[in-house]
């Protein structure tokens, strides 16, 4: 893995508190180079040297109970299920600057591909990833002018990340990148042991 440019001005999330039902088993603990998968996706955002890393699970999963400097853990609130745009809203709020985001099941992003895609990016600008299975919402740069589409998307019951993107983008919030060929790989997502499979070899 090459080493990244660092992205000053910028926080980080990792997303590792999904339910993992198609799995049927928690993909933070997957095996994955030598580690539980949640700790080498932490790994790539602290190459970024963002100014807060953050975690976001549940807290029965423990995590925060492993050793791991200078992370902060948002704990899901008991009893909710509203997907991802929960933890990022929550996440944004506390920062209040652009917070990169990246879910657990992404095992071959890479840091230095984040780095050089947000290092001309206006600090206002939401970034994300057009791939081939579409706009990808879990690898990307949230801005805090997306709270209230978040939030009135958290009120109307209307989750669907995308659907919050592209109205972003409609507004001017947030652009969206086509991925190249070379780097498809990167959004790679493993939801069942199938593509697990397919990306362990």
């Amino acid at each position: 893995m090459s080493d990244p440019t660092p992205v000053p001005g910028y926080s980080a999330l990792l997303l590792a508190g999904g339910r993992s039902t198609r799995m049927g088993e928690d993909k933070a603990f997957l095996p994955w180079q030598g580690k539980p998968l949640w700790q080498g996706q932490i790994q790539k955002l602290r190459m970024l040297k963002p100014a807060r890393l953050i975690v976001a699970c549940r807290e029965g999963q423990g995590l925060h109970q492993t050793a791991e400097p200078e992370v902060e853990w948002l704990f899901d609130p008991p009893g909710t299920d509203v997907g991802p745009i929960g933890p990022v809203s929550r996440a944004l709020a506390l920062v209040q600057m652009p917070l990169v985001v990246l879910a657990v099941d992404m095992p071959e992003m890479n840091p230095a591909f984040l780095s050089e895609s947000i290092a001309e990016l206006p600090p206002d600008q939401a970034l994300f990833f057009r791939a081939s299975h579409g706009i990808e919402p879990l690898a990307g740069v949230y801005t805090p002018a997306l709270i209230p589409l978040m939030e009135k998307a958290l009120e109307d019951t209307q989750l669907s990340m995308r659907r919050l993107i592209e109205d972003a983008v409609n507004q001017g919030l947030a652009i969206v990148q086509p991925v190249s060929p070379s780097t498809q790989v990167y959004f790679a997502n493993t939801n069942t042991p199938d593509e697990w499979s397919e990306v362990v070899g």
